[in-house]
């Protein structure tokens, strides 16, 4: 039988020194991904700050404020008596914007 030198006994780890490279270049695309994610969220908390803002500026209108300003435009546009008894009227806005000009000579009434 022929005999064969013995293996030499091999460690269950790696006995190299590790790339400093790799280290250097990991810490770095490490350091890139989470600007790039932090900006991302800042971007979106952004956007969803200003959307919110949008969104409210655009909410309907309530109720209560909606008849206030149908019982406003029917006051402005109708005729009607202010006080009875001492025969003060109310004029619809528009007339009485042309009766104004008309009074101190303006020459925009229709």
């Amino acid at each position: 039988m022929s005999e064969q030198p013995p293996r030499p006994v091999q460690p269950g780890y790696d006995p190299g020194e590790p790339s400093a490279r790799v280290i250097a270049l990991f810490g770095v695309l490490t350091l890139a991904f989470l600007v790039v994610v932090i900006l991302a969220i800042q971007a979106y908390v952004d956007y969803a700050r200003e959307r919110q803002v949008f969104v409210r500026q655009l909410e309907p209108v309530a109720e209560d404020l909606r008849n206030l300003r149908a019982r406003e435009d029917a006051e402005l546009n109708s005729y009607g008596y202010v006080d009875r008894d001492k025969g003060i009227v109310r004029i619809p806005i528009r007339q009485a914007m042309e009766l104004v000009i008309r009074e101190r000579g303006g020459s925009h009434a229709r």
